[in-house]
């Protein structure tokens, strides 16, 4: 089930589409997988809808923490999104991780990162 405001924040763990639509985990993404092949065709597991579907894997964990899983920074549109997600949604989250599937490491954010969005791009985006 959608969320019928793009972007709204909701705990616990979700499916990010690129329009904001919101897909509700009530367990865990693999399990969830397993039981909706009918959205996510020949996927086996949240790398693989991350990375063939374009969607975003968010978890809000207790204390105000919140993990992203995005398929690449080296397409803004994924950035756009994680970035959107968090900016309306600063009151709910104070620190964030933004992995990437296809690089080491990632991203720590704090909502004030949120006060100049051009520098916070400009780290999360690659540079020629």
């Amino acid at each position: 089930m959608s969320a019928t405001i793009p972007f709204q924040w909701t705990a616990g763990a979700i499916w990010l589409q690129a329009n904001g639509g919101i897909i509700r985990i009530p367990g865990f993404h693999d399990e969830w997988i397993k039981r909706h092949q009918d959205q996510v065709p020949g996927c086996a597991n949240v790398c693989d809808v991350v990375l063939k579907r374009g969607w975003l894997s968010v978890v809000s964990y207790a204390d105000h923490y919140v993990e992203l899983l995005i398929a690449t920074r080296h397409q803004p549109d994924y950035v756009e999104v994680a970035l959107r997600y968090l900016s309306l949604n600063l009151q709910h989250w104070q620190t964030a991780l933004v992995m990437t599937m296809d690089e080491e490491g990632y991203f720590k954010l704090a909502p004030a990162d949120f006060e100049n969005l051009a520098a916070l791009r400009q780290r999360l985006t690659p540079q020629p």
